[in-house]
């Protein structure tokens, strides 16, 4: 069953008007109603117009919910950065017509699995499907400890990679496993360590898990709903502070929204925070 309806992508190369990011905050699990406001305002300073949707309360634990994703509706890329939503119809509304558009989509980190609607709720299918047909993979199970990074075969000459390390490097955030769907061009290749070996039951599946596994964390691919997509698991607060993961999840935005990447000169602001 088709989640949204399937429409093309825009190009903004030579716009007029620098793109419109919006920036939705749906959770406050790795802390990004701390972290989104700083890429916004990072964003800014390199060019771009930004919205950030991020209320006092945390979306994921509050039925309040996501108020103002109305402000989609004039959005050219959006990132998301959500997890375990519940989201009234009115809410979710934005979203599903924000995908129907064929516009950019960035999902950072938890938003391969930002909806958790009950067994015998009519979205359910939606706790996959976000993942699996807007991002690219939905979320399995994710493994312990910190994560080494490098490039995926043939990927460190991709514009997402300009300017960063090649000879890899560390994320402080948990491996996570993914379901890659057919037509995904993994960037980054993840590798982390399993407390747990064997077979592991989650309310995603089952899983057979070895003490140590690799998986694609950033990855860009072109959904069958038109959407030009970068997903990465990147998000972790301390990742935001490495200017390698920053400068991913930045450049990310930059060819989601079809510009040219920062110079490897740039050097880009991070943030120093607290991990969660």
């Amino acid at each position: 069953m088709a989640l949204f309806g399937a429409v093309c992508w825009c190009e903004f190369l030579g716009a007029t008007q620098p793109p419109h990011i919006v920036l939705v905050v749906g959770t406050h699990h790795y802390s990004p109603q701390l972290t989104m406001p700083f890429l916004a305002t990072e964003l800014e300073r390199l060019g771009f117009h930004t919205t950030v949707i991020n209320p006092a309360w945390d979306p994921e634990k509050d039925k309040r919910g996501l108020p103002g994703l109305e402000v989609l509706k004039d959005a050219d890329v959006g990132i998301f950065f959500m997890r375990f939503l519940q989201l009234e119809e009115d809410q979710l509304a934005h979203i599903t017509e924000f995908i129907e558009s064929g516009k950019a989509v960035v999902g950072l980190r938890t938003s391969t699995h930002a909806f958790n609607y009950p067994k015998d709720h009519p979205r359910h299918a939606l706790n996959n499907d976000f993942g699996q047909k807007v991002l690219g993979s939905p979320y399995l199970i994710h493994l312990a400890g910190k994560t080494q990074v490098e490039p995926a075969v043939h990927a460190a000459r991709h514009p997402i990679l300009h300017g960063v390390d090649t000879d890899g490097w560390e994320s402080q955030g948990t491996l996570y496993l993914i379901d890659a769907q057919p037509g995904i061009e993994p960037l980054l290749i993840g590798t982390g360590h399993s407390k747990r070996v064997g077979t592991v039951t989650n309310q995603f599946g089952v899983h057979e898990l070895d003490q140590t596994m690799s998986a694609p964390i950033a990855w860009t691919w072109k959904s069958s709903y038109g959407n030009r997509v970068f997903t990465t698991s990147l998000g972790h607060a301390k990742d935001f502070t490495n200017q390698n993961a920053f400068r991913v999840i930045v450049n990310g935005v930059f060819w989601s929204a079809g510009r040219p990447v920062p110079s490897a000169e740039t050097i880009l602001n991070t943030v120093s925070m607290s991990a969660k």
